[in-house]
């Protein structure tokens, strides 16, 4: 599946995962730079800013509403292929512990192996 491919409420989604895993380590490294930068082109200019705006209003200071959210993605292709970049994200620098965290809350309501 391609990232084109996920529904709007997906690609929120997608995004507020990443703002928790690449906020988790409080280091906005090169490497995670560059994952984000793969991504806008992947999705365009437009979607990938609408997404990031909708995603920060969203769950605005609410951990609980992004992981109630989360739970709501249903697709098994949208799953894999945002849990895929999420772990990719994480691992362009080295996956810390406090990025881990959030990478088995998503697998685990997934269903996922980590």
């Amino acid at each position: 599946m391609d990232f084109r491919d996920l529904t709007n409420d997906e690609t929120i989604c997608l995004m507020g995962l990443l703002r928790e895993v690449i906020q988790a380590d409080d280091d906005y490294s090169p490497a995670e730079r560059a994952k984000m930068r793969e991504l806008r082109d992947a999705l365009g200019d437009e979607r990938f800013d609408a997404a990031i705006d909708e995603a920060k209003r969203r769950y605005a200071g609410s951990r609980a509403a992004l992981k109630e959210h989360a739970k709501t993605i249903t697709r098994p292709e949208a799953r894999k292929t945002i849990f895929a970049l999420l772990e990719k994200v994480a691992a362009s620098d080295g996956v810390t512990a406090s990025e881990r965290k959030p990478l088995d809350w998503v697998a685990s309501w997934w269903d996922l192996k980590t």
